[in-house]
């Protein structure tokens, strides 16, 4: 299974609808309420659909990835 970086920041935050992010969008740990588009659900899965999403662009649209470094240490 092919394997690519997804930076999470801000994806309990982010509207999986309408991309909308704001921090009055999470009020609570399990609720996400889009205060843009009214898009409910709860925030673990709507963070889900946003780290999808943003690997899709990585692997199929070919977006550059913001993978760290790896560095060997021999």
């Amino acid at each position: 299974m092919p394997v690519v970086y997804v930076d999470p920041a801000y994806t309990s935050q982010e509207c999986s609808q309408c991309h909308h992010t704001a921090r009055a969008n999470r009020p609570t740990q399990a609720r996400f309420s889009c205060r843009a588009c009214g898009f409910v659900e709860h925030a673990d899965h709507n963070a889900s659909h946003n780290i999808r999403r943003r690997g899709w662009m990585v692997w199929v649209c070919g977006a550059q990835s913001t993978a760290p470094e790896l560095t060997l240490i021999a």
